[in-house]
């Protein structure tokens, strides 16, 4: 069998999601690299991938090389990497706000580049992906991130141009839905609820909602209206985050984190 060589430059939180979701197919080689070396050494025990001495490693052994570092790492690991790239390698950049552009510049002019934006719940398998094409990628290429990616959920191909409008909406989300669920559960316990039954209604609350809208044909405002009963509770509640300009404060913080994705970029 034919197996995939792929390398990790990285291995912080999203490089062990994805590589606990590829380390099920038999058909994937992967090997990793850390400037940590206690880092790629225990994702090694974890999951059984190889450990790699170097960046310089990584492109020798690997056919797809995924940039699992930090926005302000990049420009160093492309640096190390540029001589060791040949046409056949795909590179796929997980690094916030760095565009295929910038990537293609420090490397080379016909260097194949993916861009991807996942975000934490890959770990329980339910990340959110967004996906987009350098200049030079194919369709194979895409087709191939997309393949990758699914196996930790689910996988939106995009436009370059709508990648810092993702990285606020779902790469930054999850922390956004974490506070609320901690906020709903402040309510309850503040209503007389223990933390743990709080945050247990909140949690699955805020689960169940999202599977119907991903599940229904109906958009969320409709969703709101079919729960919402004339001078009912959940009437109550709604009146109360729009005196508090809930809705456009949340707007806001998606401007704010695109605004800042579009910034480290520069």
């Amino acid at each position: 069998m034919n197996r995939t060589p792929i390398g990790f430059i990285g291995t912080g939180r999203i490089a062990r999601a994805l590589v606990s979701g590829l380390s099920k197919d038999p058909a994937n080689d992967l090997s990793g690299f850390d400037k940590v070396p206690a880092a790629a050494e225990a994702m090694a025990r974890e999951f059984g991938i190889t450990v790699r001495e170097s960046v310089r490693d990584i492109a020798k052994h690997s056919q797809i090389i995924v940039l699992a570092v930090k926005p302000y790492q990049i420009e160093e690991v492309l640096d190390a990497l540029r001589g060791g790239l040949g046409k056949d390698h795909l590179l796929i950049s997980v690094a916030a706000g760095i565009t295929s552009e910038f990537i293609r510049s420090r490397s080379r002019d016909d260097m194949r580049i993916i861009r991807v934006m996942p975000n934490t719940p890959a770990f329980v398998g339910e990340g959110m992906t967004a996906i987009c094409a350098g200049s030079m990628a194919t369709q194979e290429d895409i087709s191939l991130a997309e393949r990758l990616f699914s196996t930790i959920g689910r996988v939106a191909v995009l436009d370059e141009s709508r990648m810092d409008a993702a990285t606020a909406v779902s790469g930054s989300g999850p922390a956004y839905m974490f506070r609320i669920v901690a906020s709903l559960a402040e309510g309850g316990v503040q209503c007389g609820l223990s933390e743990e039954d709080a945050i247990l209604l909140a949690a699955q609350t805020m689960l169940g909602a999202a599977t119907m809208v991903l599940n229904s044909n109906r958009n969320p405002e409709e969703l709101v209206r079919e729960v919402t009963t004339p001078g009912g509770t959940t009437e109550a509640g709604l009146k109360k985050m729009e005196a508090h300009h809930v809705r456009q404060a949340l707007v806001e913080t998606v401007k704010a984190a695109a605004r800042r994705s579009a910034e480290l970029a520069q």
